[in-house]
C-alpha cells in the first residue's frame, strides 16, 4: 500500500464518498461454486410446510466455507446507484482496494490516477472515514460507544463491522453452543432456508439456497425487525488461505448491497483476491491520520465535536480516551 498521496479534484470525487462508505463488502478469488442468481424474495415461515434440514448441517457448511479466511486483501470495482445523504448518484463507478483482518480490522482505500481519496477503515478500538479531497476531513468513533446515533453521524446507516456480516465471511457458533441457530425456516416462496443470528447491536437473517447451503442474502434488522440494509450474495468462488494451509475458503464475488431508506443501491465485484496478511499499517489510526495522510480536521463522532488531531493524540492503535 502506498500512502501520502497528493490529493486531486476531479468532477466524479463528491459523488464517489457514497462508494468508500460502502465498499466492504465481497472478497473473491478462483475456483467457481454454484449459487442462486437471483435471491429470493424476503424471508417469512409463511404457509410452506416441508421438510427442513438439521440446523447443524447448514452451520458445518457456512463454518466449512469460511476455514481459513481470516485475512484478505482484494481489488474491487464498484458501481453505485442511488443517492446517500442527498447527493444524487448516477451510475457512478470507482476501484479501490479492501483489506481484511477478521474479527475486526478493516481498510478500504479508493484511488483514482494514483491519488487516494477516501479511507474508511476500523481495527479493534476505532472506526473511520478519511475524506481526502479539498480540505481533508476524518471522522471516527469507538466501537465501544457505537450507537444508531453515532454512526449516522458517521456518513453510514451501519456500523462499519456490520458490512463484514454482510459479506458473509465469518463463522456461526456451532449447534449447541451460545448463539447458534436454534431452527431452519422456509422462506415465503419455498425456495430459500433461513436462520436469524444475533449482530452487533441487531439481528443478522441469512437465507440460503437449500442444496448448496450458500449464503444468497444477508440482511440486518433493527430491533423492530425491519431490514436496514441487505446484500445480495452471488458468483462464489474459492481462494487458497494463507493462514491454514490446505484450506480454500469461498466467497461471493459479486455483492449487491441495498439500503432501502436511503434509497441506495452499491455493486461491487473483486478482482485478484489474496489471503495475504495486510500490513499493520492499514490498520493503524493514528498512523494514517498524522503521518500518512496529515488530516486536520478531526471529528469525534462520540463527543459530536470537531478536534485537532495532535489535541487528541490518539492511541499506537486507536483513539484517545
Amino acid at each position: 500500500m502506498k500512502f501520502g498521496l497528493k490529493t486531486m479534484r476531479l468532477g466524479w470525487v463528491p459523488r464517489c464518498a457514497a462508494v468508500a462508505l460502502f465498499v466492504l463488502a465481497t472478497i473473491a478469488g478462483v475456483g467457481c461454486q454454484s449459487s442462486p442468481t437471483k435471491p429470493g424474495p424476503s424471508a417469512g415461515t409463511g404457509p410452506v410446510v416441508k421438510p427442513l434440514p438439521p440446523v447443524a448441517s447448514v452451520v458445518e457448511a457456512q463454518n466449512e466455507r469460511v476455514r481459513g479466511l481470516n485475512t484478505l486483501w482484494a481489488r474491487v470495482s464498484l458501481r453505485v446507484d442511488g443517492k446517500l445523504a442527498n447527493a444524487k448518484l448516477n451510475k457512478e463507478e470507482a476501484e479501490g482496494y479492501l483489506q481484511v483482518v477478521l474479527p475486526h480490522k478493516v481498510a478500504v482505500i479508493i484511488n483514482k490516477l494514483g491519488n487516494t481519496y477516501f479511507y474508511l477503515g476500523s481495527n479493534d478500538e476505532v472506526y473511520w472515514w478519511f475524506d481526502l479531497t479539498g480540505d481533508k476531513r476524518a471522522f471516527f468513533g469507538r466501537h465501544a460507544q457505537a450507537t444508531a446515533e453515532t454512526v449516522d453521524r458517521f456518513g453510514i446507516p451501519v456500523h462499519p463491522l456490520d458490512l463484514i456480516e454482510l459479506m458473509a465471511i465469518t463463522p456461526i457458533p456451532a449447534a449447541g453452543q451460545p448463539g447458534s441457530p436454534d431452527q431452519l425456516h422456509w422462506s415465503t416462496d419455498g425456495q430459500l432456508l433461513w436462520y436469524d443470528v444475533a449482530a452487533r447491536e441487531s439481528t443478522k437473517r441469512v437465507l440460503v439456497d437449500p442444496k448448496s447451503f450458500l449464503p444468497v442474502m444477508v440482511e440486518l434488522l433493527d430491533k423492530t425487525g425491519k431490514v436496514v440494509v441487505r446484500s445480495e450474495l452471488s458468483k462464489y468462488l474459492s481462494f487458497a488461505s494463507r493462514s491454514l494451509p490446505g484450506a480454500n475458503p469461498s466467497v461471493a464475488s459479486r455483492c449487491i448491497i441495498k439500503v432501502p431508506r436511503q434509497d441506495l443501491t452499491i455493486t461491487i465485484n473483486v478482482n485478484d483476491p489474496d489471503g495475504r496478511t495486510p500490513k499493520a499499517e492499514a490498520f493503524n489510526f493514528k498512523y494514517l491520520l498524522v503521518d500518512a495522510y496529515r488530516v486536520p480536521n478531526l471529528t469525534d463522532l462520540d463527543k459530536k465535536e470537531a478536534a485537532d488531531p495532535v489535541q487528541t493524540s490518539p492511541s499506537a492503535d486507536g483513539a484517545g480516551k
